[in-house]
């Protein structure tokens, strides 16, 4: 997903020219099929930055016969030198489209009549591993090929110097989500937290002191695990698992356990034991979490996710700084408070020029575990979020799960029960950014909860002086999002400020201006930034939102404001530089008349997106009405 920065990582290949994507291997502009953007391209770029293997090593379309017959060209072909021969041919891999699940049979034939050691069948989501035999079985599972310079042999014998970063992530979280489902009978929530317990093992295993890894599963254990045979490959994972339990209480309980067979605790040990999540960038961990988590995201209760262009804009024009504390108080997976963590960090970078790796780290974690905060009604994402968090060099401290509408004490303690205790209560937050729960699938109805806000009670418009006044009757139910308006300003200290993301009907209805009101009369209005059609179009629901810039002010600050008038930022967004498929949210860039995408100074494709301009312009607003944030 685009950053609104103008520049994106990506997983998969740029459509340079429309219709057509540079090839990794020669750098020719080729045919963009699915087929290619999804899998060849992909497994390409592992073999060389992952696996290590030269360019020169490897061929595409080579044409493999079986006699004098031709029987179809391989799609990628690792040779053991620069010497493209048949008898020469290392690896094999056949590649298909996502939603292909064919090939396997093919593949093999291709492998029979050579010399090859290993094929692959990877489709982009998913992924086998075999070995070519000359007896029978003639096929056999293994749990990866070997990288450069390695042996079968080698695979899962790795300490802690021998992983490499990783090119790419998204297709091997997804090949072990997919493959968790398809074998263990598991709900996707449940799968969802069987691969959170995986990748924490994986991340603690990697910080632990030990120099061998203990993530780790060998070709010989795999052969004893699929015959049934004992081995000391799950003892050794669920000693690791154990420490996650004492290291990260608050995102797993002790009676907690590792419930997957294990074969595919195998699996999933295999696709991620030669990398090093801890080098790996944190963009390419988060492009990857965030396609992984995106399912668990559409929620029932009216949840959307917010797209990553209008979390960078939220947190542009909020500005964040070092010592302010930052809230979002519906937080989902994390993606405001992770993105506020990058943009404090680039200010350390800015403003230090000679800090060192280290160090910076060191400061990101105690800007992290001092001033960020995140809650959710959903204690599965309130898990996700913390995970996403660990993912970006921690903070995940400041993560619990409690419904932001319930009083203050109640919230108080849910912190403290989780081991946070700061920037929680009414006045103590700088900055909030937010997407609360929209309400058209359930208003609040608990009149303890309503009883609590001026907006849980009907307001009546004064016929004498024009005015709604709040009455005594409570609301039957209301929309949470009118409700965490008004949480929202109370947990803001005096000139703190926040950007919530709302429906166009609290902006637009007759029947909300007391809504309106309410927010002229307690904040100064900052701006308004309307968002495109199909920000959040989901399952046929496709809601109207703006972006509500709030300032909190005190009493007398507030009398001032109503007794002039005062500018406010307006701003309307038309392009957010990605499109929605049934699928996924595909990245658009700028093109020229011919349909080639536009590159910057430094190479990088520019995305189709009017953000940065909305940013640059608040920028303007902001000197010329002298704001200091």
């Amino acid at each position: 997903m685009p950053d609104g920065s103008g520049q994106d990582t990506l997983t998969e290949p740029v459509e340079e020219k429309e219709g057509y994507v540079r090839d990794y291997l020669s750098g020719d502009l080729i045919k963009a099929n699915p087929e290619e953007i999804e899998a060849r391209q992909v497994f390409l770029k592992k073999l060389v930055e992952e696996y290590g293997y030269p360019k020169s090593h490897l061929d595409t379309e080579v044409e493999i016969k079986k006699g004098s017959n031709k029987i179809g060209p391989a799609d990628i072909v690792v040779y053991h030198s620069d010497a493209h021969t048949i008898d020469n041919i290392y690896i094999i891999i056949e590649t298909k489209r996502n939603d292909r699940s064919d090939g396997i049979d093919q593949l093999k034939s291709y492998l029979s009549p050579t010399p090859a050691k290993f094929g692959v069948w990877f489709n982009g989501e998913n992924v086998e591993y075999l070995q070519n035999r000359t007896k029978e079985p003639y096929f056999r599972d293994i749990p990866d090929i070997p990288k450069s310079g390695e042996t079968l042999e080698d695979i899962g014998l790795y300490q802690k110097g021998d992983l490499k970063a990783a090119a790419e992530l998204k297709s091997t979280f997804e090949s072990i989500h997919n493959h968790i489902y398809a074998n263990e009978g598991l709900l996707k929530e449940k799968v969802f937290n069987e691969m959170l317990k995986v990748i924490f093992v994986k991340m603690v295993d990697e910080k632990s002191s030990n120099k061998k890894c203990k993530f780790r599963v060998t070709d010989k254990e795999l052969g004893e695990i699929q015959n049934d045979k004992e081995n000391s490959f799950e003892e050794r994972i669920d000693q690791v698992f154990n420490r996650v339990k004492r290291e990260y209480g608050g995102v797993f309980k002790q009676n907690e356990n590792i419930n997957l067979s294990r074969e595919s605790l195998a699996y999933a040990v295999s696709q991620l034991q030669k990398y090093s999540l801890t080098d790996t960038p944190s963009d390419v961990k988060g492009t990857a979490f965030q396609t992984f988590i995106g399912p668990l995201q559409r929620g029932e209760r009216g949840e959307f996710f917010t797209p990553k262009p209008v979390v960078r804009l939220c947190v542009e024009m909020l500005n964040p700084n070092d010592g302010e504390v930052v809230l979002d108080p519906a937080c989902g997976s994390g993606g405001f408070l992770v993105e506020a963590m990058k943009y404090v960090e680039e200010k350390f970078k800015t403003n230090r020029d000679d800090v060192s790796e280290s160090d910076l780290r060191d400061m990101v974690v105690r800007y992290a575990e001092n001033y960020v905060r995140g809650i959710d009604f959903n204690p599965d994402l309130a898990r996700v979020a913390k995970m996403y968090m660990v993912l970006y060099d921690d903070g995940h401290t400041g993560i619990f799960s409690e419904n932001s509408l319930e009083d203050f004490e109640k919230i108080k303690q849910s912190a403290i029960n989780a081991g946070t205790t700061t920037g929680l209560e009414p006045g103590s937050v700088d900055i909030i950014l937010a997407n609360p729960p929209f309400g058209s699938k359930g208003k609040i109805e608990s009149k303890r909860i309503l009883r609590q806000f001026d907006l849980g009670h009907k307001w009546r418009k004064n016929s004498t002086s024009g005015e709604y006044e709040k009455t005594d009757e409570l609301h039957n139910g209301q929309p949470p999002e009118i409700l965490f308006i008004e949480r929202c300003l109370e947990f803001l200290s005096d000139n703190g400020r926040m950007a919530i993301v709302v429906p166009d009907s609290i902006l637009t209805n007759s029947t909300t201006q007391y809504v309106r009101d309410y927010i002229k009369n307690n904040s100064r209005i900052l701006g308004v930034v309307s968002l495109p059609d199909g920000t959040f179009r989901q399952s046929g629901v496709n809601p109207q939102s703006s972006v509500l810039f709030l300032q909190k002010q005190g009493e007398e600050q507030l009398d001032e404001l109503k007794s002039s008038d005062y500018n406010i930022f307006m701003a309307d967004i038309s392009e957010l530089g990605y499109e929605l498929d049934k699928k996924t949210a595909k990245t658009k860039f700028k093109r020229d008349n011919s349909g080639t995408v536009i590159k910057d100074d430094n190479d990088n494709p520019i995305l189709e997106t009017d953000v940065p301009d909305v940013s640059d312009s608040f920028t303007q607003f902001k000197e010329q009405n002298n704001m200091e944030f």
